[in-house]
């Protein structure tokens, strides 16, 4: 999250903190984030070249909440913290600006040390203050930890003020780290008065940074990490506030939606459509905070719209409710509908979630929205790793580790996609067999395929699932497991997504008998088999198989679109729709760009389509 900074002259090694448990099962934080680093691979746009010069003006606001994995351009000044929906535990509204020792193309900063060393950054453009009154304060929430690596004592968060009259920063607040903690304390909130006339001018501004430091682990090199996270949420400054100003007075969505199957984030059309009455789930879980000192009403509504046919698919409201002050509601909503579409062979849906609140409330967090794949594989994992797992220590040799699938229609096995992490200078890169076993009362039982002597695979560098395909396609019906056996001591760090508990389908091996995952920390161990009954032949390219690109992405004026095969677009048109759904624009192809500086700043969707075909891509309107 941070400058574009290179990964050489690195003098010291990373921090393993691990997390250990019975058998010696244990996870560590990445080294490298890999949702930048696939953003920048897709979108290699430099936001800073979108940022307005101008001055901003009061009130100054941002939770977060908005898709986007840097900080908003038309806030914000870098791009150094990570901003996501899964660092966070229990955050004041989705989506969390999360600080640690990764730059802001994924990786560890060149200046990293085992010393404390300055990381990250996050500084507000500037901000006019010019007669604002002696009433002015920031507000904001942290929380160190969240679900990653606890910051050392000296590891602190910083916050600075910037003044135009003598151009110098001065430090206002600050918080040590914790030191060794096993579970992240809630988030705090925080008052600054910003009263000092030096301040109270145009061009203010004011910036957080971090301190951090990296250790070593010179007994295993696939445990080098990531380290010391800190989230900061809710960031609010204004005039006409005083010091038990702590009422946000704002009705906001606190969680990411999640699948909305029983046991798989994605699986093949075909096994879900044999299993739909047991494996569809019947609620849409919503979770909301009334962050105020007031009764609330809400209105809960809910869409599920199928991307690939073009089409609403399903749309309903949830009622409305009052919701008593600081209550947090987690709330089901029945569902009286299974996942349903004409295709063959693959589907992709789409799930929202909004809210209908007070004209007051701040709409920018009040929607979700999440994907449900059906294509050629099962998932427990939601595709982003907060962590890496292996088994480790010497006892580990000729040990496996393995995941537990269901085919709920007899098929083969083709290949099977894990998730490696990387480690500092390829640290994890020691041999190990690929291996599918059968089922025995549960747990793995006979050896029915092995592919010895592999090694962690990566994609252009992205840190994004490697494919292995086998050397022979393998019958499976019911039961079956997929993992890896171990050669060497060496940590292969293979992803762990921790926002989905999943580790009751992992097992691993001691001594040749296999347990249960038993470390308490919950996740999803991120491997995957992939099947022929998803692979569709003999069609052409959908939308989503042929390179559709639109840049850049945020955008203020002008959205352009890019297609590697134009051919296949000749009989699509193009819509734009507002973050409620609503269509505002509509363009017949062919169309290269679109002038969008009318729109309001925002998210919006751009949807490709002809009769039965559709794609949609996200982009964020931002101010000039």
């Amino acid at each position: 999250m941070r400058t574009n900074t290179t990964f050489i002259n690195i003098l010291f090694l990373l921090l393993f903190i691990p997390i250990v448990g019975v058998g010696q099962e244990k996870i560590v934080e990445l080294e490298v984030n890999p949702v930048i680093r696939k953003f920048l691979k897709e979108k290699p746009v430099l936001l800073k070249s979108l940022m307005s010069p101008d001055t901003l003006e009061l009130p100054f606001f941002d939770d977060f909440s908005r898709e986007t994995i840097y900080p908003s351009p038309d806030l914000w000044e870098d791009q150094d913290v990570y901003v996501n929906f899964g660092y966070g535990v229990d955050p004041p509204s989705i989506g969390v600006a999360t600080f640690d020792v990764l730059d802001s193309a994924g990786l560890i900063y060149d200046r990293a040390s085992t010393f404390s060393f300055i990381a990250d950054h996050l500084t507000s453009k500037p901000i006019n203050l010019d007669g604002a009154g002696t009433d002015v304060f920031l507000s904001f929430y942290y929380q160190p930890m969240g679900i990653g690596d606890f910051p050392q004592i000296e590891d602190s968060l910083f916050l600075e003020f910037f003044s135009p009259v003598d151009t110098s920063w001065t430090n206002v607040w600050s918080v040590p780290g914790t030191g060794k903690i096993i579970t992240p304390p809630p988030f705090k909130h925080v008052i600054i008065p910003v009263s000092d006339t030096k301040y109270l001018k145009k061009g203010f501004k004011f910036r957080y940074f971090n301190y951090a430091s990296i250790t070593t682990n010179n007994l295993d090199p696939g445990r080098r990490t990531n380290c010391d996270h800190w989230n900061l949420d809710y960031i609010y400054l204004d005039k006409s506030r005083f010091p038990a100003d702590t009422v946000p007075h704002d009705v906001v969505v606190s969680a990411p939606l999640l699948s909305l199957l029983k046991n798989y984030e994605a699986m093949p059309w075909r096994h879900f459509r044999s299993t739909f009455l047991a494996e569809m789930g019947s609620t849409i879980p919503l979770s909301y905070i009334n962050q105020d000192s007031i009764v609330r009403n809400v209105t809960r509504n809910f869409e599920i719209y199928d991307e690939y046919m073009g089409s609403l698919a399903h749309s309903y409201t949830g009622g409305a409710f009052n919701i008593g002050p600081w209550d947090t509601i987690n709330y089901k909503s029945t569902l009286i509908y299974t996942y349903d579409s004409p295709r063959e062979g693959t589907a992709l849906f789409s799930v929202k979630a909004w809210l209908v609140t007070d004209d007051f409330d701040r709409k920018i967090n009040d929607t979700v929205y999440y994907l449900q794949h059906f294509g050629n594989y099962f998932a427990y994992d939601d595709g982003t790793a907060e962590a890496g797992y292996d088994i480790s220590g010497d006892w580990t040799e000729n040990q496996g580790v393995a995941c537990q699938f269901n085919s709920f229609i007899p098929d083969t096995l083709r290949a099977i996609q894990i998730f490696f992490g990387r480690s500092y200078e390829e640290g994890n890169d020691g041999y190990f067999h690929l291996v599918v076993w059968d089922d025995d009362n549960g747990k793995p039982g006979n050896l029915i395929y092995s592919d010895e002597n592999l090694r962690p695979g990566f994609r252009d560098s992205l840190n994004i699932f490697y494919t292995y395909n086998l050397k022979e396609s393998i019958f499976v019906n019911g039961m079956f497991y997929i993992g890896w056996i171990d050669t060497s001591p060496i940590f292969l760090n293979v992803g762990y997504d921790r926002n989905r508990n999943k580790s009751s389908k992992m097992f691993y091996q001691k001594n040749g008998i296999w347990y249960g995952s038993s470390f308490g920390k919950p996740g999803a161990l991120m491997i995957r088999p992939v099947v022929a009954s998803g692979i569709v032949t003999g069609l052409p390219d959908l939308p989503g198989q042929v390179s559709f690109n639109i840049y850049p992405n945020p955008a203020s004026n002008v959205l352009k679109i890019g297609y590697d095969k134009p051919q296949y677009f000749d009989r699509f048109n193009l819509y734009i729709y507002d973050s409620f759904g609503r269509k505002i624009k509509s363009y017949t192809f062919p169309v290269q760009e679109i002038d969008i500086s009318a729109l309001a700043p925002g998210l919006y969707i751009i949807e490709i389509k002809n009769s039965n075909r559709s794609e949609r891509k996200k982009f964020l309107k931002i101010s000039h």
